[in-house]
């Protein structure tokens, strides 16, 4: 990954990669994280798993498409420079795994994400993933927020420090975006009443 100098590069290597993985193992990926929070309260829980199957399901259908279709806005701009960082991790976090068990789906994960963000350019989990607490991964005027991006420290081998969300500066729960839509709708109308008729 770390060679690719466009975005349509490193699709095509992360395309060439994903060739070892089959439907199935996204099953399996899917089934082992739903037996990892089997007993997470129900109404979190299929929330949790309603995004991840997006996280894994939609990212290789969006990557397949794109691949084979060759075209996308933006596929001649360099990949972020996070990258180079993001492949070392991979490779650092993929040995660590082979030394307990074999790391396949760790790497699927790490492509699917790769793909997804340096790709895409979006958050490596998706607009509407919940986390403990209610508050949930959003956007806002072009920008990605997460609730949780300043915890990556905690969390060894995290996704955190190359996605390109950002820390939210206020709490993200679903009913925020009505807020701030208001908010907004406020300043604008205080912007005109200030500017044009006052």
């Amino acid at each position: 990954m770390q060679g690719a100098a466009t975005k349509g590069e490193l699709l095509q290597i992360i395309a060439g990669e994903m060739k070892a993985f089959d439907l199935h193992d996204l099953e399996v990926m899917n089934a082992r994280f739903e037996r990892k929070v089997a007993n997470l309260p129900e109404d979190y829980r299929d929330r949790l798993l309603a995004s991840v199957r997006e996280e894994i399901f939609s990212a290789h259908h969006r990557l397949v498409l794109l691949s084979r279709n060759g075209s996308g806005s933006g596929m001649d701009e360099p990949p972020d420079p996070a990258l180079g960082a993001y492949a070392a991790m991979v490779a650092e976090a993929c040995a660590a795994k082979a030394r307990e068990k074999d790391p396949k789906y760790l790497y699927l994960k790490y492509l699917l994400s790769g793909f997804t963000m340096f790709v895409r350019g979006e958050p490596a989990h998706p607009v509407g993933t919940p986390f403990p607490g209610g508050q949930i991964v959003d956007e806002w005027e072009g920008a990605y927020l997460c609730p949780v991006r300043d915890k990556a420290d905690d969390v060894a081998f995290a996704l955190c420090p190359y996605c390109p969300a950002v820390q939210s500066d206020e709490p993200t729960f679903p009913e925020m975006r009505a807020r701030r839509r208001e908010r907004r709708r406020r300043e604008c109308l205080a912007n005109y009443w200030t500017n044009y008729k006052g």
